[in-house]
């Protein structure tokens, strides 16, 4: 059976996908993890194909869905598309995946979508200047539900959008969208968004090579504090 773990609310599918690997785990199968962000179509065969001696064996594939287009990733998803044997095959993504790379998939899967807090979008929506009590205790209610590089990644995408509503002369946003953005934006100086945005790369940078021993949820909290 194939299993497919995936959404913004990355706290709330890993849950649900941790549930069924203890069940799994409960009868004695054991659980292979794989990583799909390269992973070959000739090693995913290879595991599929491949029998334990001593028990039956689960595979967890993470992050292949999501990953970019290409040739390998296709062949793979055909491959689980088309599998019949009898290992239990659980998929998780990091994020929702698009419609049409899980059109293939659909019909032979069970599919959990697991949405972002509503909290999120209400902490993305009160980053204006003077707000930080509010979106400090926003911040942290939503890391509750989700991972912190999930929030520091829409948190960058705001601020990102609010500075091109301040910068493009046609920005291309739906309707509904553009209204609140065009709010926001009119609260914020354009050097001051830059400025945090720059903030907010040389947080991932500090991070990502190691120079940073503070979490993403550390890093936000004094940089809130500053607007």
């Amino acid at each position: 059976m194939l299993y497919i773990f995936h959404g913004d609310g990355t706290s709330a599918s890993r849950k649900l996908l941790q549930e069924s690997l203890v069940k799994e785990k409960s009868l004695g199968r054991e659980i292979r993890v794989i990583e799909g962000d390269k992973l070959l179509v000739k090693d995913l065969d290879t595991h599929l194909s491949t029998a334990s001696l001593f028990s039956t064996e689960s595979l967890l594939i993470e992050n292949l869905l999501g990953r970019l287009r290409s040739k390998e990733k296709d062949a793979c998803i055909q491959l689980l598309a088309e599998y019949q044997g009898d290992k239990n095959i659980f998929l998780w993504d990091k994020r929702e995946v698009t419609k049409p790379n899980m059109a293939k998939l659909a019909g032979v899967a069970k599919i959990s979508l697991s949405k972002a807090p509503t909290a999120l979008f209400t902490l993305l929506e009160s980053l204006i200047p003077g707000s930080a009590k509010q979106s400090l205790d926003l911040l942290h209610q939503v890391v509750r539900e989700s991972e912190d590089i999930v929030v520091f990644t829409m948190i960058a995408r705001q601020i990102s959008y609010l500075i091109i509503m301040k910068t493009a002369t046609s920005p291309k946003f739906a309707p509904w969208t553009m209204a609140k953005l065009k709010t926001q934006s009119t609260l914020w100086e354009t050097k001051s968004l830059e400025h945090f945005l720059s903030e907010l790369l040389k947080i991932d940078f500090a991070i990502k090579t190691g120079r940073s021993k503070l979490s993403y949820t550390d890093h936000l909290d004094l940089l809130l504090l500053i607007y």
